[in-house]
C-alpha cells in the first residue's frame, strides 16, 4: 500500500494538486473539510499545473473555513510545493499582521508568532535557497519549550545559519499562532505572487520517519 499525507496523524490541512481545484474552491484533502475559499471573483487565483497560480495585482487570496490554532510549545509542520515568481513577502498563511508564516526572500523563511508575545523568527539559509523556482519547502517544528525547526527543500535538509536569525537563534520558537488565510496577511497585502501546487499543515511537529515519508511522496509526486 503506497503511503499518503493522511497515513500521518495531526494532518490539519491538504489542498492537494488536481483534487478539488477551482478558482473559488480548493477542496480539503486531509478529512477536515477545511476548505480554502475565495467569494469574489477579482480575488481568485487562476487554476493552474492542478493547483493556483496568485497574481498580487489581483489581491488573490483565501480563506480558510476554520482557523488551525498551535499553541505555545506545541510542534507544527508545513510543506508547500510552490514556484514563486517574485521573491519577497509571499505570505503562505496568515491570520493577522502577527500570526504568518512566508517566505521573506530568497533566502529567508519568516515565522511571525503572537502567543503569548509577539516573536519573528527569521530562518536563514544560504542565498537562493528559496528562490524562483519550482520547489518543495518543509519547515517542521518540533514540540517542547526549545521548539527547533528543521528544513527541507525538495527532500534535503537545508543549513540554517543561526548568525543570521533573528530573535530566536538558531531556529527557536515556542510561541502559538492561529492561521485562517492562504496567500496573503489577513487577505490585505503581502500577497503570494506565483503557484502554490500543494500545501499541507500538520499540527503537530513530524518525526524524521515522517519527514521522510512525506518528502519521498511530494517530490516523487510532482518530480523533484
Amino acid at each position: 500500500i503506497s503511503f499518503l499525507p493522511t497515513d500521518i496523524s495531526n494532518l490539519a490541512l491538504w489542498l492537494q494538486n488536481g483534487v478539488g481545484v477551482t478558482a473559488a474552491k480548493w477542496d480539503d484533502s486531509s478529512g477536515n473539510d477545511n476548505h480554502a475559499t475565495q467569494g469574489t471573483g477579482a480575488n481568485q487565483a487562476a487554476v493552474s499545473g492542478g493547483g493556483l497560480d496568485f497574481t498580487p495585482g489581483d489581491s488573490d487570496h483565501y480563506d480558510l473555513t476554520s482557523a488551525i490554532t498551535i499553541a505555545q510549545n506545541q510542534g507544527f509542520c508545513v510543506a508547500i510545493v510552490m514556484d514563486t515568481e517574485t521573491s519577497t513577502n509571499n505570505f503562505i498563511f496568515s491570520k493577522d499582521a502577527n500570526d504568518h508564516i512566508q517566505i521573506k526572500d530568497g533566502q529567508t523563511f519568516l515565522v511571525k508568532t503572537n502567543d503569548p508575545g509577539v516573536i519573528t523568527t527569521e530562518i536563514v539559509a544560504a542565498s537562493g535557497t528559496f528562490g524562483n523556482q519550482k520547489q518543495l519547502i518543509l519547515v517542521n517544528r518540533s514540540a517542547g519549550a526549545s521548539n527547533r525547526f528543521s528544513v527541507f527543500k525538495d527532500g534535503s535538509a537545508v543549513t540554517i545559519d543561526s548568525d543570521n536569525s533573528s530573535n530566536e537563534a538558531a531556529g527557536e520558537n515556542p510561541n502559538g499562532f492561529d492561521i485562517n488565510v492562504l496567500g496573503s496577511q489577513a487577505g490585505t497585502g503581502n500577497f503570494f505572487d506565483g503557484i502554490m501546487f500543494e500545501v499541507l499543515f500538520f499540527d503537530k511537529g513530524l518525526s524524521s520517519t515522517e519527514i521522510s515519508d512525506l518528502n519521498d511522496y511530494l517530490t516523487s509526486k510532482h518530480g523533484l
